[in-house]
């Protein structure tokens, strides 16, 4: 993935993001809250910061597909199918498992690949 289109799609995953968490703060939350929007919004922000210091895009999309992926489960167990009183507990503690564990571990894991088919990929003249 070339690193022009990985920059679109890091953007992408991000406004399918900021469409998602806006639509949570604006239409589901009691009150609309900046900063809960923005604690949301963290891992993203780190995914696009390691974009932008990185040659290749690939690892920060990967990072921000997973926060994504992982968002979309816990919106679904909040709002949509919750099965406990403390369901909501959900959206103050995803945005720190997704910038700690989440998003480092599938930028990792994309960046050892890619690094591993570099080096075990014969080289063009």
């Amino acid at each position: 993935m070339n690193t022009t289109r990985a920059y679109r799609f890091a953007l992408l995953v991000t406004a399918l993001a900021i469409t998602l968490h806006a639509y949570e703060s604006l239409a589901k939350a009691a009150a609309p809250s900046l900063g809960w929007f923005l604690w949301a919004m963290l891992p993203y922000a780190i995914c696009l910061a390691v974009w932008a210091r990185s040659s290749i895009g690939a690892p920060a999309v990967a990072g921000a597909i997973a926060a994504l992926v992982f968002d979309l489960v816990a919106h679904y167990d909040v709002f949509i199918h919750p099965t406990s009183s403390t369901a909501a507990l959900a959206m103050i503690f995803v945005p720190v498992w997704s910038t700690l564990l989440i998003c480092p571990v599938a930028m990792f894991a994309v960046w050892f690949a890619i690094r591993r088919h570099r080096v075990n990929a014969p080289h063009a003249p």
